[in-house]
């Protein structure tokens, strides 16, 4: 198991099942955090695939479409295409601003696609100015507080530390 792997199923422990129009929000939420800077890099393709893989197991009580921990390539490359559009700003805030209206509600779902965006965002380790303008954006279009936000990349951080002997 990959230590990417391990730290995703640390860091989504204490998440429940969404329906699966929530899950798929999420999961476009996750896309929009690697597709931001306009580039997707094999890590967080790869990245993608862990995390879609552990939400789509947990919505549906089985991983059917999981190998290796990910996503199968055929299921990955789908899901990729699905979520695959223009990649600008504008593009990207009205897509955001749509799956967050999908969420509905409620704050579970919210902390949950910021949980996973920290992942992603964490997967490639480069930070990149509109990863972080897209982090400012990510909060306010969710309704989080700061100190919402903090506590969750504070779990995330903790999620992803290598373990200390």
């Amino acid at each position: 198991m990959t230590t990417f792997r391990l730290a995703v199923d640390k860091a989504l422990a204490g998440v429940k099942a969404f329906p699966r129009p929530i899950t798929e929000a999420i999961l476009e939420i996750a896309y929009l955090t690697m597709a931001v800077d306009e580039e997707l890099r094999d890590e967080e393709i790869d990245a993608f695939s862990v995390i879609a893989a552990n939400m789509l197991g947990k919505a549906s009580g089985a991983n059917a479409t999981a190998t290796k921990g990910g996503l199968d390539d055929a299921s990955l490359r789908e899901w990729l295409d699905r979520f695959n559009g223009d990649h600008d700003r504008d593009s990207i805030v009205t897509r955001l601003e749509a799956a967050v209206t999908s969420l509905g509600a409620g704050k579970d779902a919210r902390l949950v696609a910021y949980r996973i965006a920290c992942l992603m965002a964490m997967s490639d380790m480069d930070a990149a100015d509109q990863e972080f303008e897209f982090d400012l954006d990510l909060i306010a279009t969710l309704g989080l507080s700061q100190e919402e936000a903090e506590g969750v990349l504070e779990e995330v951080n903790a999620a992803v530390a290598p373990p200390t002997n």
